[in-house]
């Protein structure tokens, strides 16, 4: 295997496209940032990875990022094998133990050039892939309700199966909204996510909500610390509650089944560190009961390539509960040269060595940020 020899690094802002521009409970926005991470080995190969950057919702921003990828982790790691990852998470751990998703970019990059060195794909070196295509749902802002109604249009139009609804402003506002998606989708898996958004005093009328449009799950209903909240209302509907924010690490998929506050939780390489790291908390996950689904924080072509892996190698998914692989449907331009994997009607596995992309460096220059680090 052959040693890391240099460590590229880009701090971009893509822009969102307008007519399905998001907004939650935790804001709005129109640009989205990432830190694009380039090594390249001795022998010339080079993999790619993806640190997808939102300060508001997992701390991590891209100016800080991109300072510890350039003034620490590259000297760190360079010279070290590019698959021997015990050593490298190691030399990286003490910049990346609150950086989840910095490491899972460091890890990215370094899987994507193992297998292009060994002609395999990253599903082949971590075990083989047990599926090839996922089912997705396409996601809905939480704006105002005409607006919503003419999303669900474009999306239904695109070849959308099932949707999820950002909700958790106001619950009379999310009732108006839902309606409106419900006009258009009619009988097809219909999920919500309240990002946090709403209030244990606020539970009869949010089952009240469920019931009325046959909710299929509700994504992290309450604040992350609010266990015994969610249990609550977990109890008081058939409908999935479904942990994002609430889950990061191992102990925290162990403390949700133990306390029943979610009978699902949200994965992601970002979130949980890295695809090894998601793997582990997929298996612990699924031994206790709980489903498994793919959540996203809107990752490129290159980040989604990560989570199309992590989805092919899981021990089980969620059926009632289809993915969030769908980032780069949402942006003007992608980093990545092909997309076509992921489509509005579900997505594949990309095929080809390592992550199965290649970074597009027209589209690289064109959205990359000049810093000073």
């Amino acid at each position: 295997m052959s040693k890391i020899k240099e460590v590229r690094v880009h701090l971009v802002l893509i822009e969102r496209k307008k007519e399905i521009l998001p907004k939650t409970s935790h804001g709005s926005t129109t640009h989205n940032e990432y830190v694009i991470i380039e090594i390249e080995t001795a022998d010339g190969v080079i993999g790619v990875g993806e640190v997808t950057c939102a300060v508001g919702w997992n701390g991590e921003e891209g100016v800080g990022s991109a300072d510890l990828l350039k003034r620490k982790i590259a000297p760190a790691i360079t010279g070290i094998e590019v698959g021997n990852w015990l050593d490298i998470s190691i030399a990286i751990e003490q910049w990346t133990r609150h950086r989840p998703f910095l490491r899972a970019g460091v890890e990215m990059a370094c899987l994507d050039a193992e297998g292009k060195l060994s002609n395999r794909n990253v599903a082949s070196l971590l075990g083989g892939a047990r599926r090839t295509h996922f089912d997705t749902k396409l996601v809905l802002p939480s704006r105002e309700p005409e607006v919503v109604h003419g999303m669900a249009k474009i999306a239904l139009e695109r070849g959308g199966k099932a949707f999820k609804v950002k909700v958790g402003l106001d619950i009379a506002a999310d009732r108006a909204r839902l309606e409106k998606v419900r006009d258009v989708i009619g009988d097809a898996p219909l999920l919500v996510d309240a990002n946090e958004g709403w209030r244990p005093t606020e539970e009869a009328q949010i089952v009240r909500l469920i019931e009325d449009f046959n909710i299929q799950a509700v994504e992290q209903p309450y604040p992350r610390r609010m266990v015994h909240e969610s249990a609550r209302l977990q109890a008081s509907t058939e409908s999935l509650l479904m942990a994002d924010e609430s889950v990061w690490t191992t102990n925290d998929v162990i403390r949700i089944a133990e306390s029943q506050s979610f009978k699902v939780v949200s994965l992601y390489p970002g979130k949980q560190g890295g695809i090894r790291a998601c793997l582990e908390a997929a298996t612990i996950a699924t031994n206790l009961g709980l489903g498994v689904s793919l959540g996203s924080n809107l990752e490129t072509g290159i980040g989604s390539a990560a989570m199309a892996h992590f989805l092919a190698l899981a021990p089980a998914l969620c059926k009632e509960v289809p993915a969030d692989l769908l980032g780069p449907l949402y942006f003007v331009e992608d980093l990545a040269v092909d997309t076509s994997w992921i489509k509005w009607t579900g997505a594949d596995l990309p095929t080809g060595n390592g992550l199965g992309v290649e970074i597009n460096h027209d589209a690289l220059d064109r959205h990359k940020i000049s810093i000073t680090v």
